[in-house]
């Protein structure tokens, strides 16, 4: 008897872990140039956020969609809709318009395959915003932020990222799809 039991739960746990969506992501970056040109001029809108699993057993999957998470608390919901009100526009080969929920960011952007501090190897697109807020006491001048995502995946269609942006100890994920 003890054996069957344990052979149903084990049943249960596989396919229950089965059951992981899985989104037709494009594929990853060839090399720099190929993302600038396949971006230069388009805009993107945010269509699906996941976050991003640590664990080795997911490296095949890593990614749980917000449509599967059961989360119902109003904090959730609201970042989930501030997270689906990102945009950008890659205006020529330097500017860029960046959208984050209602505010509309005048940016400089890049694309290298130097990663920074504790990023992994990969391709990044780094967006520079200055602002008029003060960052340090006594500071008079604008102040340049710069944002790194890391681009997981492009076609003519989508735009795959790595976000800076961070829920629950995991990276955020957005796919993107040109407008």
């Amino acid at each position: 008897m003890r054996s069957i039991s344990l052979l149903v739960i084990a049943i249960f746990s596989m396919t229950s872990c089965g059951n992981k969506k899985t989104a037709n992501l494009p594929p990853a970056p060839a090399d720099v140039n190929s993302v600038v040109t396949t971006i230069k001029g388009k805009k993107y809108k945010a269509t699906q956020l996941g976050l991003i699993s640590t664990l080795i057993s997911d490296k095949n999957n890593p990614y749980e969609w917000f449509d599967e998470i059961k989360d119902t608390t109003p904090f959730f919901k609201n970042y989930e809709k501030q997270q689906m009100n990102f945009a950008i526009h890659f205006i020529n080969d330097t500017a860029a318009e960046l959208i984050q929920d209602t505010l509309v960011n005048k940016a400089l952007w890049m694309i290298d395959n130097d990663p920074k501090g504790s990023e992994t190897p990969g391709i990044f697109m780094r967006l520079s915003i200055e602002k008029e807020e003060t960052v340090i006491p006594g500071q008079t001048s604008k102040s340049t932020n710069t944002f790194s995502y890391k681009v997981l995946g492009l076609d003519d269609k989508q735009l795959f990222l790595e976000t800076p942006n961070v829920y629950n100890s995991r990276k955020l994920a957005v796919l993107l799809k040109a407008e």
